[in-house]
């Protein structure tokens, strides 16, 4: 369960990224393009403070954390990036979020911390009217879901069979 590109995909949405940015009142500076970058080439999750420890191995240049928050703030009120709450982390947003920033269901791994973004409408909306049925506000744009990835289930499974583990 990964959030992983290769890099002929990363290149791919940069343009992409480009376009969507300038379609709604932004554009990719230098800093932008290397957190999006960053998070493109992440297996998971990244926190705010990781992705500018990394960005001061790449560039002479001082970076702050409030240029990170600023940075990915960018990003995510343009539909590039989601904040995955639970893990006060960031990913990149996978192709199912298209053209307009749609609402997204966040599976989100308790073992390895990996996540996949699923976009499916009809079950938002259904969410959604039951929340406000019970007056209850919905804040974001993403509803998180907490389980275990095959991967991790299988080496759960694995361990169980060993012993290692208690059922």
């Amino acid at each position: 369960m990964s959030n992983k590109k290769d890099s002929k995909q990363q290149l791919a949405v940069q343009p992409e990224a480009n376009n969507l940015c300038e379609l709604r009142g932004g554009r990719l500076t230098p800093l932008r393009k290397q957190v999006l970058d960053i998070l493109l080439e992440a297996a998971e999750p990244v926190k705010a403070y990781t992705i500018m420890d990394l960005l001061r191995e790449k560039t002479s240049k001082s970076v702050t954390p409030a240029s990170v928050y600023r940075t990915l703030d960018f990003l995510q009120h343009r539909g590039l990036v989601h904040r995955v709450g639970t893990l006060n982390a960031f990913v990149a947003c996978t192709d199912t979020c298209g053209d307009e920033h749609e609402p997204v269901f966040m599976l989100v791994c308790a073992g390895c911390h990996q996540s996949r973004e699923i976009s499916d409408q009809a079950l938002y909306n259904t969410i959604y009217a039951a929340m406000r049925e019970k007056k209850f506000t919905v804040q974001g744009d993403t509803i998180e879901l907490t389980g275990i990835c095959p991967q991790c289930a299988g080496s759960r499974a694995q361990e169980r069979q060993k012993g290692t583990v208690p059922s």
